[in-house]
């Protein structure tokens, strides 16, 4: 196993980006473990369906592991002898996730509306994970590093 390297040093600007970007995906992410959880309770084992579900809820708990861990990465960069950054509240978003965020929070917010294991519903979720994967691209592109786990 290869440890992470850290971020490079950044300006506040930079820093307070990925605090947001990391914090808004981890925010989600829990609500998406929730739900699919949820509607997973709500399938027989023996179904097809239920290894699907049970295989997102794996995936957007690793997407929420890898977050967690990228924010807190930038948390030691904002914490080393820094005192010019906001908190994650008072930041903006930037502009190539904040358009990403907005259609993923749309998603969620239907999801919260349909019953679990309708074809709405599938969907729904569908798309809330081809919306977490097109974030956690742009995120990476930003310039956060990754992981590289020989496994």
């Amino acid at each position: 196993m290869v440890k992470a390297r850290d971020p490079a040093p950044s300006g506040t600007g930079d820093i307070e980006e990925h605090l947001r970007g990391a914090s808004d995906a981890i925010v989600l992410l829990l609500t998406e473990v929730g739900q699919l959880e949820r509607h997973k309770r709500g399938i027989p084992p023996g179904e097809e369906r239920f290894d699907d579900v049970s295989r997102a809820v794996r995936v957007a708990a690793q997407a929420l592991a890898e977050f967690t861990k990228r924010e807190e990465e930038w948390a030691r960069i904002a914490t080393s002898d820094r005192t010019d950054l906001e908190t994650i509240d008072e930041s903006e978003a930037a502009s190539s996730l904040a358009a990403i965020l907005e259609q993923w929070r749309a998603v969620e917010r239907q999801l919260d509306d349909t019953p679990p294991g309708t074809p709405e519903g599938m969907r729904l979720f569908a798309e809330f994970e081809r919306l977490r994967g097109e974030y956690m691209a742009a995120f990476r592109a930003r310039g956060t590093t990754r992981s590289d786990l020989d496994e």
